[in-house]
């Protein structure tokens, strides 16, 4: 047969092992695919989510529209005092997601960084229906108005516990009447308070058979050492006692300013005071007055869950126009940003699976090189910060479970504050790799439960809002959160620069939309043009340091405001906007992603 006689020839050594060579190679920069490729599919999963849950939070707020708050103002922290106080900082710019400059050495960066730096909620309207009875301290039955805030959990000082400044429940703000000190004094009625600006002193009327306390929240305007001037937001807390067996007569009360300031001060902001009547805080197992319903509990600072005075419910209060329902609105400071929230209902099997993966768990080793030590809610035996990774709350009964390593924490080992308000054991494992947590006690199954928790890469999702309403103010050196300024003498004097038709703001405000209830302007042929429910958006840009809207933005010819018709170029500035930011911090970058709607203004 043909070729039967040819030679075979088998491979040399040298060939099988540069070929074994080039597979090597070749598998192994296959192989190294792999750990990039997991963790691209890992935060393009973790992507998905925190977009699923901001979604469904605008959804959820905007089911509860009607408990907005007034505003999301920012925060940073004041280190003059013997502890660390939380501030409203209107210079803070909401894009800026770095840290606070000069903190001291050793302090929590996470609590003065990125979204942390907007926290303060003001203003949070509260819906006082019908009482009915809830669980209380010791699961002991009582009665009130139950009302669960928008935002949880709530700040807590380093000691443990809900400070009276970091939450704070008050009636609507009452009617402003500005006087001299020096020469009036009128017989103002419980829903009114007078001001003087100049001095700093506000007018207060005391009860006559009980103590009272308000509320004062201001601005004052100083002179720096620097040389310039600043204005500084305060808050203050004015308790009034009784006046038995006199007639209440009203009394002028100095208003409070830091020591670091006082030398400089030139007077109180004009128009940036709102005064409020405070709801006395009791504790949980304290017996209601039946005469005040001024009352409240804090059920859990977790979830965010306080407890009205049953007789809050169709209780009318005066008013300078007759009566009025009793209104209530809560203030508090959110504790942290990155810790997330989420709601179930425990399943037969008793699985939870949470929206995200690769959970923080004590111990682990932070992208900074330090230690994970917890979310820093509540308190140990010892009045340390507690260490627990993730808490579990039955939203039935305020009731929590607190886990540290997989392992639910011991009463022994908590605070005696929280042992009132813990829940029995869980028997539950918990994956921090996968997210799941699955809960073995079976009385447990068709509860609804929150849980909270931390992930790596440091995931947020927090929301800013624009403030109800922005007031004139004549000078910009006292521009608050709250408030906005023109430049009237540019306008009246028919100055067409760029100054001129803009409306500007403190830095906070950059990137939200506000509505101009009414508004004049001259257009490019000299004509004055009458415009209503404008919609804008304050620019992202700064000009010297503050934002700004243009009028161009929704009148191209626009040349400058027009002051001549009414004596004001602006009447009614109202914000619309609500935002969900998500951010996430891989190493080496930070991502941002926005969601923002716009929401009915409130009346």
């Amino acid at each position: 047969m043909v070729g039967m006689g040819r030679q075979q020839r088998g491979a040399s050594l040298v060939e099988v092992l540069v070929v074994m060579g080039i597979l090597a190679i070749g598998i192994l920069a296959f192989i190294r695919l792999y750990p990039s490729g997991f963790l691209a599919l890992k935060r393009s999963g973790q992507s998905d989510a925190a977009t699923r849950l901001a979604q469904q939070e605008m959804e959820r707020l905007k089911s509860r529209a009607a408990n907005l708050p007034r505003l999301i103002a920012p925060t940073s922290y004041d280190f003059s005092g013997s502890e660390p106080t939380l501030v409203v900082d209107p210079s803070i710019d909401p894009n800026d997601l770095g840290v606070q400059p000069n903190l001291p050495s050793g302090f929590p960066v996470q609590y003065a960084s990125g979204v942390n730096r907007f926290r303060r909620v003001t203003g949070e309207r509260v819906n006082l229906g019908l009482p009915g009875p809830t669980l209380g301290s010791r699961n002991e039955l009582t009665e009130g108005i139950v009302y669960t805030t928008l935002f949880a959990p709530i700040a807590q000082a380093s000691a443990g516990g809900v400070p009276d400044e970091y939450l704070t429940v008050t009636g609507a703000p009452m009617r402003r009447l500005i006087l001299d000190s020096d020469y009036q004094r009128p017989n103002i009625r419980l829903f009114e308070y007078g001001i003087d600006y100049n001095a700093g002193k506000v007018l207060l009327r005391p009860l006559r058979g009980a103590p009272i306390r308000y509320l004062v929240e201001f601005s004052v305007v100083y002179v720096a050492p620097s040389g310039r001037v600043e204005s500084l937001q305060l808050t203050e807390i004015i308790t009034l006692p009784p006046t038995f067996p006199n007639p209440p007569t009203p009394v002028w009360v100095d208003l409070s300013i830091p020591n670091d300031i006082q030398t400089g001060v030139l007077g109180i902001a004009p128009f940036s005071d709102v005064v409020s009547r405070l709801f006395e805080r009791l504790p949980a197992n304290a017996s209601w007055s039946e005469e005040s319903p001024y009352e409240y509990k804090v059920l859990n600072a977790l979830t965010g869950t306080i407890l009205i005075n049953p007789k809050a419910s169709g209780f009318y209060e005066r008013y300078w126009r007759g009566t009025r329902p009793l209104e209530a609105y809560v203030s508090y400071f959110v504790h942290d940003w990155s810790v997330m929230r989420e709601e179930f209902t425990v399943p037969n099997s008793g699985r939870l699976r949470l929206a995200f993966s690769d959970l923080k768990q004590v111990g682990d080793l932070l992208d900074d090189q330090s230690t994970y030590t917890g979310m820093g809610l509540g308190s140990d035996a010892n009045n340390n910060p507690l260490q627990a990774d993730l808490i579990l709350v039955d939203l039935l009964t305020g009731l929590a479970a607190y886990f540290r390593q997989g392992q639910q924490i011991p009463d022994n080992q908590l605070a005696p504050s929280l042992r009132d308000q813990l829940l029995p054991n869980l028997g539950a494992t918990i994956d921090y790799a996968t997210g799941s947590v699955q809960i073995n006690n079976p009385n447990m199954r068709g509860r609804k439960v929150r849980v909270f928790y931390r992930v790596h890469e440091n995931w947020t999702i927090s929301v800013q809002k624009a403030a109800d309403r922005y007031y004139l103010v004549r000078d910009p050196r006292t521009l608050t959160v709250d408030s906005c300024w023109y430049d009237f003498e540019a306008a009246y004097n028919g100055d067409t620069s760029d100054r001129a038709r803009r409306l500007y703001f403190t830095p906070s405000e950059s990137g939200k939309t506000v509505l101009l209830r009414e508004y004049w302007y001259v257009d490019g042929n000299g004509r004055t043009q009458r415009g209503t429910n404008g919609v804008f958006k304050i620019r992202d840009v700064l000009e010297g340091g503050l934002a700004y809207l243009d009028l161009r933005d929704v009148h191209p010819n626009a040349a400058r405001w027009d002051p001549g018709v009414t004596g004001q170029a602006v009447r009614g500035v109202q914000g619309l906007s609500v935002k969900v930011r998500v951010t996430h911090e891989p190493p080496g970058r930070r991502t941002r992603t926005d969601f923002d709607m716009l929401l009915p203004v409130r009346d």
